[in-house]
């Protein structure tokens, strides 16, 4: 067990499992955790994640023949997101990679770093001559952990403890911190989001100073339930959620994170066929204004003109946005967004529905510049609104002084 694991369980956290490693599933309410994400910063352990490295010049081709992205588009201290696809152009796992000075890292939600490597020495077996340049491929965890901050405020507390150069991260970019320690900025629910990764032993002090610093920020410890509500209504890939439907990207509309005019990578073939082919269903969102007596569940059928076109995927009542938001598995021909001519049969009788683009949350990070705006600092806007009421009150006052001035050079005394 380690010093991260015990301290969670010191503290409370009813713990879960993903991935294969015991992790907090939650702290508190997963609303409590969702309006901290929303609203505040929360921090989770995110141990969950396999992490692998790859080192030497040839490492960037051989991971180009492995996934969907191009990684020669990344350099040193950037990072893309990618996916992982089997033989038949079949999602494996999504994951984000790296470029870190002499190494690419890999970094996936949903398969260890054992897994990964594995991988990567299977598209490297009868093919060394051609990467004779590999020098390791290692994986990082168990060893390695990872502390996820998520929300409007992340980037302030991080900058008070790592220095300001947090503020200026790019998205989808890392830093080296103290020591031994790597901060990425990226995430796949909206708000700001940083994965800081490193060795278990020092996450585990980093955890108790966060969760000082972080007092003044109503920052929250939080757990993986959260994300049920921050996914759906920001949705990315999950293969709970997805699997039991497809696994392709072409049905889950995840071809942006495709490129087909690189060289051949696992899966392309496959996924190339199905692109001329046409695929005979796709995944599209759903919202239903308000909060219905019957929330639709997964596998309900959806009916258009008496014909059965799909079902639904998930659903649920997001109180943040006063809509039931959802996905669903349509038919190619009908999975169109905008669309208000669907019903969702229920246990309790036919909803009316109406497709969507996605994401479908206001982030709440769009309303935070961190050049303007502060959380803790009382003479700087905690946010856009804020900052857009205080230009108000500014301009009335100086209105109304520019009026009393008026009011009294009218009342003097004439000479």
């Amino acid at each position: 067990m380690s010093r991260l694991t015990e301290i969670h369980q010191q503290h409370g956290a009813v713990m879960g499992e993903r991935n294969g490693v015991a992790i907090p599933a939650s702290y508190c309410t997963a609303d409590e955790e969702h309006q901290a994400v929303r609203k505040n910063i929360l921090l989770s352990d995110y141990s969950h994640f396999g992490i692998a490295a790859i080192s030497g010049e040839s490492a960037w081709s051989l991971l180009n023949q492995l996934v969907s992205g191009d990684v020669s588009s990344i350099r040193d201290e950037q990072a893309m997101y990618s996916l992982l696809l089997d033989e038949q152009g079949h999602i494996i796992t999504d994951l984000y990679i790296a470029c870190d000075d002499e190494r690419f890292l890999l970094l996936s939600e949903w398969v260890s770093g054992e897994t990964l490597c594995e991988m990567l020495r299977a598209k490297l077996a009868g093919n060394e001559e051609e990467f004779e340049d590999i020098e390791s491929i290692e994986s990082l965890t168990p060893e390695w952990g990872m502390l996820h901050f998520e929300g409007p405020y992340a980037w302030e507390l991080l900058a008070e403890v790592y220095g300001m150069d947090v503020i200026g991260l790019p998205f989808q970019e890392h830093m080296h911190v103290e020591d031994d320690l790597i901060l990425l900025r990226s995430g796949k629910h909206g708000e700001y989001s940083y994965k800081l990764m490193g060795p278990q032993e020092l996450l585990a002090d980093v955890w108790k100073q966060m969760l000082a610093a972080g007092e003044k920020y109503d920052m929250r410890a939080g757990g993986l339930n959260y994300q049920r509500m921050a996914r759906l209504e920001n949705p990315c890939w999950e293969p709970d959620v997805f699997n039991a439907y497809t696994s392709c990207p072409i049905a889950l509309q995840m071809q942006w994170a495709v490129r087909y005019d690189k060289d051949g990578f696992t899966g392309q073939e496959s996924l190339s066929g199905r692109v001329e082919q046409g695929a005979s269903h796709r995944v599209v969102g759903m919202t239903i204004a308000g909060k219905p007596q019957a929330v639709p569940q997964r596998g309900d059928k959806v009916m258009f003109e008496g014909n059965c076109i799909g079902e639904v995927i998930v659903c649920d009542y997001s109180a943040d946005l006063e809509a039931c938001l959802g996905r669903l598995f349509l038919t190619d021909a009908w999975a169109w967004a905008d669309i208000d001519a669907y019903q969702v049969v229920t246990a309790s009788g036919p909803v009316a529905v109406m497709t969507s683009a996605v994401p479908f949350a206001r982030n709440y990070s769009f309303l935070i510049n961190p050049s303007e705006h502060s959380y803790v600092d009382s003479t700087r806007p905690r946010d856009l609104l804020q900052q857009f009421e205080w230009q108000k009150q500014k301009e009335e006052q100086a209105q109304a002084e520019k009026d009393a001035l008026a009011a009294a050079v009218d009342n003097a005394p004439k000479a």
